[in-house]
């Protein structure tokens, strides 16, 4: 299954409802995400990162933020990816 990741720029002022937000979408969604923050050029960026999960439970995350008035005013990027490394399946067979 892939991972996704989804990431939005905010105020860091944010960070302790983002963090919050993790554990509703554990409680929520099954699936317990990893927070992120990258500070660059007076631009906050976070990213939401879930590991090894399926499309469903993506488009659950999705429909929760879009329900929750924390998101209001943020444009989230939702990207999904499957790790390649030498002991998983190859994408393409």
């Amino acid at each position: 299954m892939p991972d996704a990741f989804v990431w939005y720029h905010a105020s860091e002022e944010l960070e302790p409802a983002l963090l919050a937000w993790m554990d509703v979408v554990e409680t929520e969604a099954g699936v317990r995400g990893k927070l992120y923050v990258r500070k660059e050029n007076e631009k906050v960026t976070f990213m939401e990162c879930y590991s090894d999960v399926s499309s469903p439970t993506i488009l659950r995350i999705e429909q929760l933020a879009a329900a929750n008035t924390l998101f209001t005013s943020l444009t989230r990027r939702c990207e999904s990816f499957i790790r390649l490394d030498n002991h998983a399946p190859r994408y393409d067979q």
